[in-house]
């Protein structure tokens, strides 16, 4: 500044700034640039290395040290004229010095950082940039609220681990390019006991040391997803849990001894991958990145490994436990109450009993006292059980509430009668020839609590199955005690059931929010418009193989089911393109399953891409979908599972263009 009145304008500026600055608090290290609509002036003074701490600082100096978190010296002297601004200077000082001088265009702060870097929470250096002043206050609260929202997520940052959008903790590589996004990575062993803080000697797990992939059944159902079971990918992503719920050392007793508190605090070392492959806290972490279904192998590698997933309960949930009997009859009666006892400690309170005879009842009458009060639900199947047997074990399971009688073919209606108890509340009866309408009579005589009732023939649809047997009559047996219970019915290839007995449903069981009439093929139109009209609750509908349903059914569902979010019409094969239309009108519709409806073509897709809320799409089969029209679906962004097999206008092609705008979707080929 070589004019003196221009000096002067310039300091009583700064000095009015500098009061500002010092009224609003700001945190000089975390600014880095400043921006304003008044001119530049270069700062020569501004470089990597402060200098020598001498004298008064300069107004200019503590205008630029402020603003822009340059260096000066005035934090390390007592002559300041602005003592609340001396620790900031020091901040932005040392952050300076550590800063390499030759940057002379720095390039930004980013809001997030990425996964492979850390920001750094100093300054940015200011050799070669011009400062630029503020013209107003509010810009100067703005800029500081800017800044301390980038201080508060870089301590959160460093605070904690990067998590991904479904909240599993990522540990070690980034995931593959053609893993789904959103996906947990593969975490292997050395990621693990990284996260544990568990230290192997030697760098870790070594180049010949094993890595296992954790991925398991998530990984192979994706593969293999073309034959219709796994889920869709958010469930199966809900398989693995997050490690933050089980933390080793996140539930400990505020009553333990010191001394056991200390081994906790510091666990002894790991020598080796063996050890480390038989540490607790290691296993427990360990086998919670695989499925239940994965782990009743790895309790057959040792016996630690056995100990260690026996111990607690959550590592079978979502399994049932089913026993061949013909192969528990060739175990010494020790093994079998061994067994039985293993049941117990991982918590299993189902059991399920393939080719049971009374004999088999018996023995598990004598050999499973725990069963009396642990044992909550039975599955008999494929079994000569006889109406005695199934008594005596029914009369032994004081605790049972649940039941399934698949193939029980020498089960009778007399048996049903005896044996039933008001305990059941859901109960399923599955190609059992001698059960008929006297059958749904006891059941709701003598079941007033029931909430789930089933009643369906063998795959095939045999004409000797049970389900042939009941009729209209059937339904005319449910009283007003199911009324408020009762809330799903599940009647499967009862192809003698009419309108009449749609009739006896509605009346009965108002309060319905589960329907499935599959296989009952003399269902028509006039039996779904009463269902719509009078079960307004219902949020599953299932109309498959009622080869007289049409689009005037879809107009009657569009109408009144409100509250339906699941809806099946496979093999309904006169629904066109019309009545895919009225369905596309359901906003609360979730998943929809058009399988083998053979009448359905493009057209019908555009009305499908307007339903923004739809997860699951099934359209297996449709022979008239060409890949034009099938491209269109990428508009669902909220699509989860979409199932394309046997589908003639799908090529490998179009499997590729929707993975790749669908990423968060599985496309079962």
């Amino acid at each position: 500044m070589s004019s003196i009145s221009a000096q002067g304008v310039v300091e009583r500026a700064s000095a009015e700034l500098s009061k500002r600055i010092n009224g609003l608090g700001l945190r000089s290290k975390h600014h880095h640039s400043g921006s304003g609509s008044g001119d530049t002036s270069s700062v020569p003074g501004a470089a990597a290395t402060p200098p020598a701490s001498s004298g008064k600082t300069s107004v200019m100096e503590r205008v630029t040290n402020a603003l822009c978190g340059g260096n000066s010296n005035s934090n390390t002297g007592s002559g300041s004229g602005s003592g609340s601004n001396s620790s900031n200077s020091s901040a932005t000082a040392a952050a300076a010095a550590a800063s390499p001088a030759s940057n002379a265009n720095p390039p930004p702060t980013p809001d997030k950082p990425s996964r492979g870097s850390s920001p750094s929470p100093g300054g940015i250096p200011l050799s070669g940039v011009q400062p630029q002043v503020p013209n107003s206050t509010h810009h100067l609260l703005q800029q500081q609220q800017q800044q301390q929202q980038q201080l508060q997520q870089h301590h959160q940052l460093q605070a904690s681990t990067l998590i991904n959008s479904n909240h599993h903790v990522m540990v070690g590589p980034a995931p593959p390019t053609g893993m789904p996004l959103g996906a947990p990575p593969t975490p292997t062993v050395k990621s693990i006991a990284k996260q544990m803080n568990i230290t192997i000697p030697g760098g870790g797990v070594g180049p010949g040391s094993p890595t296992f992939s954790t991925m398991g059944m998530v990984a192979a159902q994706k593969a293999t997803a073309g034959g219709g079971a796994g889920g869709t990918p958010l469930q199966l992503r809900k398989q693995l849990p997050n490690p933050h719920m089980h933390h080793p050392y996140g539930s400990m007793a505020v009553n333990q001894s010191p001394l056991i508190l200390q081994h906790q605090l510091h666990p002894p070392p790991i020598h080796s991958i063996e050890a480390l492959m038989l540490d607790d806290r290691f296993l427990s972490r360990f086998f919670q990145y695989f499925s239940p279904y994965e782990r009743r192998v790895l309790a057959q590698v040792c016996v630690k490994w056995r100990d260690t997933l026996y111990r607690s309960p959550r590592y079978w949930s979502g399994l049932l436990p089913t026993l061949q009997c013909r192969e528990l009859r060739q175990m010494p009666a020790c093994d079998r109450g061994k067994l039985y006892n293993s049941l117990i400690r991982r918590g299993f309170h189902a059991l399920g009993l393939v080719g049971a005879s009374d004999e088999d009842a018996l023995d598990v009458v004598h050999s499973f006292p725990l069963a009396s009060k642990h044992v909550h639900s039975l599955s008999l199947r494929c079994s000569s059980i006889s109406d005695r047997g199934l008594e005596t074990l029914l009369d032994h399971l004081q605790s049972l509430f649940e039941l399934e009688l698949a193939g029980c073919n020498e089960v009778t209606e007399a048996g049903l009668w005896a044996c039933l108890t008001p305990r059941i509340v859901s109960l399923s009866l599955a190609d059992c020839i001698n059960i008929a309408d006297e059958a749904v009579g006891a059941v709701a005589q003598l079941l007033p609590s029931l909430y789930e009732f089933s009643l369906q023939a063998s795959a095939g649809g045999m004409p000797r199955t049970s389900a042939y047997h009941v009729t209209d009559a059937a339904l005319g047996y449910f009283s007003p005690k199911q009324s408020h219970s009762l809330s799903i019915l599940r009647l499967q290839s009862c192809w003698e059931l009419t309108n009449h007995g749609i009739v006896n449903i509605v009346h009965s069981l108002p309060h319905l929010t589960v329907l499935s009439l599959s296989g009952c093929s003399k269902l028509t139109d006039d039996g779904v418009e009463l269902i719509a009209e009078n079960l307004q609750k219902l949020r599953a509908l299932d109309l498959s193989w009622c080869p007289r349903i049409t689009d005037a059914s879809l107009e009657y569902i569009a109408c009144d089911l409100n509250q339906l979010e699941e809806l099946t019409l496979d093999r309904c094969v006169h629904i066109t393109d019309i009545g895919v239309g009225y369905i596309s009108t359901m906003l609360s519709l979730t998943a929809l399953f058009l399988r083998w409806c053979s009448q359905v073509r493009d057209f019908g897709l555009q009305h499908l891409c307007s339903m923004r809320n739809l997860q699951v799409l099934s359209l297996a089969g449709c022979p008239l979908l060409t890949s034009s029209g099938l491209s269109s679906l990428i508009q669902l962004r909220h699509l989860q599972e979409l199932e394309l097999t046997n589908c003639p206008g799908a090529s490998h092609e179009l499997f590729d263009y929707l993975k790749e705008h669908l990423p968060r979707c599985l496309i079962i080929e």
